[in-house]
């Protein structure tokens, strides 16, 4: 035990007060007459015995009331292991807030965030000296103050502009960079974190700040929270009228059952479904609605559900893309060539106009034109120039996608566009004579071109092939369909981040009898919208990360504008390079609508990092594990932060327990002291 106040030791002289006053007081006898001794006499060995032992117990209790009271005056103190070095030069203190979504959990009316600032006031309080004080926020990483601070010196919290973020804290990561970057050459270096931690940090912290002591002021666990996790549309080819199915999980990662949740979906802000449930503690359900959207391009969606402790998750936005009108460009050797693909492709488009085609007769493919094409389809191409074959290379790393329909060409295609398009090597042509025939299997049954398909004989609906393109296909095509012999006959090729769907036979009655099939238009028709959504533009990011918006080359000079969440609007700058918007400015959780020239061009959605959901919270023995119980302290909510620091710092401070100890020793003695009534009766009785 060591003393804060040594000096003031000086006053356990006074403890000899209450001796000095009994010897004094015995000096002063008194002669008092009494008629006889004989009945003193008798008290002699009993209660005088008893009254003499009794005045010497309270001597020693007023005794040690004194001695408690003086050494609890002298600040007693437990002393630790602590490096803390009594200086007179500057200390160095680092508060790290971390304000990110997880701390926006609400409790009675505030936030955990909102607490932050007393804790931050008492932190200041317990410096002692002058101080070197820089406090930083997470999320995004900011320094919020920066200078010397003296004992008692007043300051002004409201200046501090820390706001909540939705984003996620990268809290170790920041801490870490911030650590390095500080001057450290002070006696005594303390980090002050004040945070929900959700994660652990790395064990290096132990080895690479060991000069640091760390203070962790964590929160309360979560009580009522129940989250949307995911939104998701299962449909791989979304059409206007047909119904999209949407998965949707929600979990209560509160401690509370909840009952009479209500679910509702919105679609372009009509609330297309509702769902009523309750959920258990811990525990996660699947929902699956069906909706038909009614109509084409970028809808926008909701799923809400009911305000608990931690809003964010409460609401999630989305969006789904269905193709409004798709491009084909069909680009064949002869006017005979076009004839089934034109019909096909009319009879897919209707009275809607969903297809624009543009047929070409090109005997060989020299100068070409795709802008604006979705999908480029070739119908037995023979002979390529340098220059298109580059176009077309353009084409489909900008997105687009070919139907390739291989025929009596494909064993004199220049090796230069075979090995520029990935396809596959030509080993023989096939044909067969007579009546015989090839059939045809489906090698992937979940590939979306056959998904909700409903045939009654789904082998009566594919073709019968006499004459086909026996390939060697690349490891990386994929097969789709192919003959009974296990040749292949449709392949999906990767190429430059989109597809080339290769035909082994041509769309001609003396190669094969597809065109006489009920499955080759629904099959074109499913590849064509397939291959079109590009859902790149509307896909869902996390939040603060930065979103690519690719651009139609005939708008890219148009204004652009970004409407966030909150309604504020955003210019923004094309990069001409790339052909995209590349916005950065995503810190808003919802839905951002893109506009060009005031025409709205697109919409995607923010969601929660998985990193700040709230019930996500490290094991403080993991903490005492990694930092070491000398250098690190946990500081719960509602303790008093002063005196723990100095505690920390100093020692256990002891003057709590010798002030009781004084209070008991005087009620002790009160209670010996005080005047006995019955005893005086019976000795004047006597």
């Amino acid at each position: 035990m060591s003393f804060l106040y040594p000096t003031a030791l000086w006053g356990l002289i006074a403890v000899s007060l209450p001796i000095i006053i009994h010897l004094f007081s015995l000096r002063k006898n008194k002669k008092v007459d009494f008629s006889s001794i004989r009945h003193i006499q008798a008290l002699k060995n009993e209660s005088i015995r008893k009254l003499k032992l009794l005045h010497w117990i309270i001597i020693f209790l007023r005794m040690g009331i004194i001695a408690a009271l003086v050494i609890m005056f002298s600040g007693p103190i437990v002393v630790n292991q602590s490096s803390w070095i009594p200086s007179e030069e500057e200390s160095l203190a680092i508060i790290i807030v971390d304000n990110s979504a997880s701390m926006s959990v609400t409790k009675n009316g505030s936030s955990f965030l909102d607490h932050t600032s007393s804790e931050i006031s008492e932190i200041i309080s317990s410096f002692e000296g002058l101080v070197n004080l820089n406090v930083f926020q997470t999320t995004p990483p900011k320094s919020i103050f920066s200078g010397l601070i003296d004992k008692g010196m007043q300051v002004n919290l409201e200046n501090w502009d820390i706001k909540q973020s939705m984003g996620e804290d990268r809290l170790w990561t920041f801490t870490d960079s911030i650590l390095k970057t500080v001057n450290s050459n002070y006696p005594n270096k303390e980090c002050f974190i004040l945070s929900d931690f959700p994660v652990e940090p790395l064990s290096s912290f132990r080895t690479d700040f060991a000069n640091w002591r760390f203070y962790l002021l964590g929160r309360e666990s979560l009580g009522n929270n129940i989250g949307i996790k995911s939104i998701q549309a299962l449909n791989q080819i979304k059409l206007p009228n047909d119904l999209i199915d949407l998965a949707t999980r929600i979990e209560n990662s509160g401690s509370v059952e909840r009952t009479g949740v209500p679910i509702e979906l919105f679609l372009d802000g009509d609330r297309a479904g509702q769902i009523v449930t309750k959920f258990q503690p811990g525990k996660n359900k699947d929902f699956l609605f069906q909706v038909y959207p009614g109509k084409s391009g970028v809808i926008q969606g909701k799923v809400e559900i009911s305000k608990d402790d931690f809003i964010p998750d409460n609401s999630q936005t989305f969006e789904i893309n269905i193709p409004e009108q798709i491009s084909c460009k069909v680009i064949a050797s002869s006017q005979e060539k076009l004839l089934i693909i034109k019909t096909i492709l009319e009879s897919i488009s209707g009275s809607d106009g969903l297809i624009d085609i543009d047929l070409k007769i090109k005997p060989e493919i020299d100068n070409i034109f795709l802008d604006d094409t979705d999908v480029l389809i070739l119908q037995d191409p023979n002979i390529f120039s340098i220059s298109s074959i580059e176009k077309i290379k353009k084409f489909v790393q900008s997105g687009g996608s070919i139907f390739w329909f291989s025929g009596e060409h494909y064993e004199s295609l220049n090796e230069v566009a075979r090995e520029t398009f990935n396809l596959p090597k030509f080993k023989d042509l096939v044909k067969l004579s007579g009546e015989s025939f090839f059939t045809v299997k489906i090698n992937d049954r979940e590939n979306p071109v056959f998904q909700e398909l409903n045939f009654r004989d789904i082998k009566s609906a594919f073709p019968q092939i006499f004459i086909y393109n026996n390939v060697i296909p690349d490891k990386s095509h994929k097969s789709i369909l192919s003959l009974n012999n296990n040749d292949p006959f449709l392949l999906e090729i990767p190429f430059s981040g989109s597809n080339i769907y290769f035909f082994s036979s041509f769309l001609d009655l003396r190669w094969n009898d597809f065109g006489m099939k009920g499955l080759l238009i629904p099959m074109i028709y499913r590849l064509l919208m397939f291959t079109v959504i590009d859902e790149h533009n509307s896909s869902m990011i996390y939040i603060d990360e930065p979103k690519t918006i690719r651009l139609k080359k005939n708008i890219i000079n148009n204004k652009w504008m970004i409407k966030l969440p909150s309604g504020a609007e955003i210019l923004v700058v094309p990069d001409y390079d790339t052909e995209q918007l590349i916005f950065s400015q995503t810190h808003e959780l919802g839905s951002y609508q893109v506009f060009a020239d005031d025409e709205f061009y697109t919409a995607f959605s923010t969601k929660l990092s998985p990193f700040e959901y709230p019930n996500l919270r490290v094991n403080k023995s993991k903490l005492i594990d990694i930092f070491g119980t000398d250098r690190f302290k946990w500081i719960d909510t509602g303790t008093d932060i002063i005196s723990t620091i100095k505690a920390k710092r100093h020692g256990r401070s002891l003057w709590r327990t010798f002030l009781i100890i004084a209070i008991g020793l005087l009620f002790i003695e009160s209670f010996l002291s005080r005047p006995r009534l019955n005893a005086l009766k019976n000795i004047t009785n006597v």
